[in-house]
């Protein structure tokens, strides 16, 4: 049967809620570092012992790896941009003028290449390099956006110069073997050999029990997908970098492929991502969620995930109850 992973943060991180959570079925709990250090979550694990104690249950923790993501930098004021305006993208501060954005990966000037398409904001702002020097790329604005600080960039089909396992995550991982986690999720792996050296540093340091949950999220995993499956206790389709990766129409396609892979290596798999997102705000999902996780659970998804709708949203109680109703329904037709 399909079961459910599902995002701890502020909405579900009170005793209250993670026996709530409990009775909903809820068994693995996923710690997002990204928006965690090893202080703010000493807290939360705290809590979670003491429900595990008090209930005489276990909960299975999920660290979900940072990466050296790739953004803008700090803007002392949001820059509102027209469709075909052009500016710059630089990787000096000295270099910058009032219009131009700062890259905090220098590479990305001498990665990109002419026609090359970086995407902004999670892939909600696209620009196109028109023009290359030593020191920046001129780029014109393919749509009207409004750009804050620290925004995501992503360059689909640009190889970034950049280790998947960060020296930060390793240290992650160290604490996470000293919480006894269950499971690593390695964000952007892009070869069997992440996999590999993650291993190797579980067995260093005595903990080769925790599972290793390989991250779908850009075309190098795609190219090389048939070996990271091989090497991986698990595998997550998260679709919200994929879609910046790849075009957002073949998103359903490479899904439902890489859960038919998985299934016939008998690796387990997560679909990640907006599975039900309305439910953030709203106390009931919309048609098109529905569809969606009943799809994933039809094609052998051996898991489904609720990211910021149990992390931050007003109804997580709500949206696992949703879940498990629809993977009931799916179950039917498997």
């Amino acid at each position: 049967m399909t079961n459910i992973v599902m995002t701890i943060w502020p909405a579900t991180n009170s005793e209250e809620q993670l026996i709530r959570c409990y009775e909903n079925g809820i068994r693995i709990l996923r710690f997002n570092f990204p928006h965690y250090t090893q202080t703010s979550v000493q807290k939360d694990i705290e809590t979670i012992r003491t429900v595990e104690k008090k209930l005489g249950i276990t909960f299975q923790l999920l660290l979900d790896t940072e990466w050296p993501q790739v953004r803008t930098w700090i803007l002392k004021t949001p820059i509102a941009y027209t469709i075909w305006e052009r500016f710059r993208i630089v990787a000096k501060e000295s270099k910058r003028g009032d219009r131009d954005l700062l890259c905090d990966y220098p590479s990305l000037i001498q990665d990109a290449k002419i026609g090359t398409i970086i995407k902004i904001d999670s892939g909600l702002f696209d620009v196109r390099v028109i023009e290359k020097w030593s020191e920046s790329l001129v780029v014109e604005a393919l749509m009207s956006f409004t750009v804050w600080s620290r925004r995501h960039i992503n360059t689909p089909g640009v190889h970034y110069k950049l280790p998947t396992i960060t020296a930060k995550d390793f240290d992650d991982i160290q604490f996470a073997i000293k919480e006894k986690f269950a499971y690593i999720a390695l964000s952007f792996t892009r070869s069997a050999d992440d996999i590999q050296q993650a291993r190797e540093f579980l067995e260093k340091n005595n903990w080769s029990t925790m599972k290793i949950i390989a991250k779908i999220e850009n075309q190098e995993w795609i190219d090389n997908a048939d070996a990271i499956i091989q090497v991986s206790d698990m595998v997550m389709i998260a679709r919200g970098d994929l879609w910046t990766e790849l075009p957002i129409e073949t998103i359903p396609v490479h899904q439902m492929q890489l859960i038919k892979t998985c299934k016939i290596k008998n690796t387990p798999v997560i679909v990640a991502t907006q599975m039900l997102e309305s439910m953030m705000t709203n106390p009931v999902p919309t048609r098109a969620e529905v569809s969606d996780v009943f799809y994933a659970v039809r094609e052998g998804a051996d898991y489904v995930m609720l990211s910021w709708e149990t992390a931050i949203g007003k109804y997580p109680i709500e949206a696992i109850d949703v879940m498990n109703k629809v993977i009931a329904e799916a179950e039917k037709y498997k």
